[in-house]
């Protein structure tokens, strides 16, 4: 007999635990729940969809460096003098002011030189040639052109080969009166003089594996009958940079890439556990208070409290669907909302009348 009494005291208090868990919950309406366990369950979807396609490792496309370039070409010159008693060298160096009356033509010795990283095939072609160019001077001095006469004297390749360094080596003499006689025959047959300029050019291109890489340079000389000239070259042109190629490779993403993906996921996973086991079904006496207190925040301006009713013991009663069917109604009959004040200041019993002169009309809130 004792052990039943131990038992049964052991059950009533753990009806009474259980009672008083419940109790603890935080009270929620069916629909609030239902919405939170939507929503849990909907986020708990997305972001495990979304951290499983952003945490498995996947490939992009990489450019990696293979090779690497440097292109130089330049040229220099010397000024072969006539004889004369002034210099007695043969020739004149570069730089220098270059007297008409004793020099003739001009040693350009080309050079361009290709140097890479790693031995791959190269082949290439150039050309060497001497433009003649007509100009008139136009608005702000700037030269207008008339006419553009090229004239080849060199024609080369780079025989194709597998190595690390290719070079051009080109030397030809130019003699100034003869481009000048050109011009003049140009001038005669235009019926004009035009300003010239005149220089020669090396360019053309190296092949590295298929792709191609242009150069070229140029040296300015003078044509005109001035007694005194000067050659105008520039400083060596280089051109460097490196060959890629396209690779697929293996990329492990970051932390930081997928970090979102499993916060969102642990948030969704409180939401559904938080509204399973901390919150419970808002019902009875609860329920119908949060039922009225929304109803009140809503419609109370359009209310009156009062104390009691009147004898309505003669008039008919008159139950009204909803709320604002009820007020609709008072609008129309022009007729006041009464309630009695009853828990909480919430409307007594739930109910909400209309008196009229025969009917008393009642809005009731249900549970």
């Amino acid at each position: 007999m004792k052990k039943i009494i131990k038992d049964n005291r052991k059950k009533t208090k753990d009806v009474h635990t259980l009672e008083q868990d419940k109790k603890d919950d935080f009270k929620l309406t069916k629909n609030t729940r239902f919405f939170l366990y939507v929503l849990g369950g909907i986020l708990c979807l997305v972001s495990a969809i979304l951290l499983f396609i952003n945490i498995r490792p996947h490939t992009r496309t990489e450019e990696v460096v293979v090779n690497s370039y440097n292109i130089t070409t330049g040229a220099s010159y010397r000024v072969h003098l006539k004889e004369n008693n002034v210099f007695e060298e043969e020739f004149l160096e570069e730089g220098r002011v270059y007297p008409s009356a004793i020099t003739d033509f001009i040693n350009i010795d080309f050079k361009s030189e290709l140097a890479m990283t790693n031995a791959l095939s190269i082949s290439g072609d150039y050309i060497i040639q001497a433009v003649l160019e007509g100009y008139q001077t136009g608005k702000d001095e700037e030269k207008v052109p008339v006419y553009e006469k090229i004239y080849p004297i060199i024609e080369g390749r780079v025989i194709e080969s597998v190595t690390s360094s290719a070079s051009i080596n080109e030397s030809l003499s130019i003699d100034r009166a003869t481009y000048r006689n050109y011009a003049q025959e140009i001038e005669n047959a235009l019926g004009g003089e035009t300003g010239k300029d005149f220089y020669v050019e090396l360019s053309g291109k190296y092949i590295m594996d298929g792709e191609e890489k242009a150069f070229s340079y140029r040296i300015d000389i003078p044509i005109n009958n001035d007694k005194f000239y000067e050659i105008r070259k520039a400083e060596p042109v280089e051109d460097s940079g490196d060959i890629k190629e396209s690779n697929l490779v293996n990329v492990m993403p970051a932390f930081s890439s997928y970090a979102i993906f499993i916060l969102l996921l642990f948030v969704a996973v409180g939401i559904l556990v938080f509204v399973r086991f901390f919150t419970a079904n808002m019902e009875g006496k609860e329920l119908e208070q949060k039922k009225l207190s929304e109803l009140m925040r809503k419609y109370g301006s359009r209310m009156v409290c009062i104390e009691n009713l009147p004898d309505i013991s003669q008039k008919f009663e008159i139950r009204v669907k909803s709320i604002t069917d009820l007020i609709e109604l008072a609008d129309e009959i022009r007729e006041p909302v009464l309630y009695i004040e009853g828990e909480k200041e919430l409307p007594k019993d739930g109910k909400i009348y209309i008196l009229s002169k025969d009917y008393i009309y009642f809005f009731e809130s249900n549970v």
